[in-house]
């Protein structure tokens, strides 16, 4: 299969109100200690991971021919925000840990959701970002 491309533009002009046209999508990334018109960077990478994961669930279901009733995920992520206030740290600046815990509803046992779940880890884009490097660069 050929490589697909994916290009968002953001724009911060005043306060720390990022926002971005997305395909047509106004998506907005803010501080709760600003104007607190959206959920942080943080708050949104988290929701990326769940999002993901929720999608290729319903394209696994299919695929496997599971009915997917529906799928809720909590994500968690621990983070010690020395690093990013610039202070001295030796932990990372990113998360230190993320917990995804899924809620299938579908006729699977216990054991077969757990699986399915796996299966759906192992496919989901974001999820292998976090376990591997991904090549990034930066310019200005």
């Amino acid at each position: 299969m050929a490589d697909k491309q994916y290009r968002i533009t953001s724009s911060m002009t005043h306060g720390w109100k990022v926002t971005a046209d997305v395909r047509g999508h106004k998506m907005v990334i803010d501080q709760p200690s600003a104007t607190d018109e959206g959920a942080n960077p943080l708050e949104t990478f988290l929701f990326s991971l769940a999002g993901c994961l929720s999608a290729i669930a319903k394209m696994a279901a299919r695929d496997e021919g599971i009915t997917l009733r529906g799928i809720e995920i909590d994500v968690t992520g621990v983070l010690n925000p020395a690093g990013l206030a610039g202070k001295p740290s030796d932990d990372p600046v990113g998360f230190k840990s993320i917990d995804a815990t899924a809620r299938i509803d579908a006729d699977l046992s216990d054991e077969e959701k757990a699986a399915f779940f796996g299966r759906v880890c192992h496919r989901c884009p974001i999820h292998d970002n976090l376990l591997r490097p991904t090549v990034v660069t930066h310019s200005a």
